[in-house]
């Protein structure tokens, strides 16, 4: 999401709406500075027509240009929070919105997986359908996996061995691949005369992102390390692979919007409980004039 701060590319923007507000600023101190008073002036229209990053743009530069303006800072304070309020908010809904679309992915891609957890797995995993095989380890492919905490990972087996440390995915002269992960027992280790990769999470995104992006579409898969050996996936192999990567990547987005979302609602808070101490301020201010 596009942070309050960053909607202006450079302070000409900034300059040139302050330039145009002299020649419309009419309110405000008759003292004050009025190049300060168009700043704050033009930060309450922002405010008004709910350009809430331009309101922010403004009241920023009335701070840092003019920190002498006290009567002028006073109301910049009052109106920051408000600011901050309606702004959080917009990004809240945003936020909302984005992790109803998560969750409704999720689901439709979880109807395409099978859970698989057998007695002498320590961890069970997702793959879609198409894709099982209990025989896996006995045969030469990948496999998109995605685990029970919705993490994507591949597994590549070879049988028989090639020496492979690392996979590629390839149309034409577009290509993807993971890192290489040397022989090591754990991650890499051998089985029965073959060889079998487990590839992290952080390993994994690249194949998954371009089987996601080539769905439908036939690709070739390379065994690298020793020696090169390709493979033919079909156009329904790579869609397997790219429906594990799109439940696995709905699953990450949501959990990350609900901890943005946990985010803004603290920043909400404290814009609200700026804003209460604000009016009590106000209140008793004209209390004082009063008598």
């Amino acid at each position: 999401m596009t942070p309050i701060r960053q909607y202006l590319a450079t302070g000409l923007t900034v300059l040139s709406a302050t330039a145009a507000l002299l020649l419309a600023s009419c309110s405000g101190s008759k003292n004050a500075d009025p190049q300060a008073q168009a700043l704050l002036d033009g930060a309450n229209q922002a405010f008004t027509a709910a350009d809430y990053t331009l309101a922010t743009s403004l009241l920023d530069s009335l701070q840092k240009t003019f920190p002498g303006e006290i009567a002028l800072q006073k109301e910049a304070m009052a109106l920051r929070p408000k600011v901050i309020e309606k702004a959080t908010l917009l990004q809240i809904s945003t936020n909302d919105s984005l992790t109803a679309l998560c969750h409704l992915t999720a689901d439709q891609m979880k109807g395409k997986l099978k859970w698989v957890k057998e007695p002498q797995m320590v961890e069970g995993f997702y793959v879609a359908s198409g894709s099982y095989n209990p025989s896996f380890m006995n045969s030469t492919g990948i496999q998109g996996r995605v685990s029970e905490i919705g993490e994507f990972y591949i597994v590549s087996s070879a049988r028989p061995a090639v020496g492979h440390t690392s996979i590629a995915l390839s149309a034409g002269s577009a290509s993807a691949a993971t890192p290489a992960v040397p022989y090591d027992g754990e991650s890499n280790y051998r089985i029965d005369g073959g060889e079998v990769i487990t590839f992290s999470p952080q390993q994994s995104d690249t194949i998954g992102q371009f089987a996601l992006a080539n769905t439908g579409r036939p690709l070739t898969l390379s065994f690298r390390g020793k020696r090169t050996s390709d493979r033919k996936l079909s156009a329904d192999q790579v869609t397997d692979i790219a429906d594990a990567y799109a439940y696995a990547s709905a699953i990450t987005q949501a959990r990350r919007l609900a901890a943005e979302r946990q985010r803004l609602e603290a920043t909400l808070q404290v814009a609200r409980n700026q804003m209460a101490r604000t009016d009590t301020s106000i209140e008793k201010t004209e209390e004082a004039e009063a008598k």
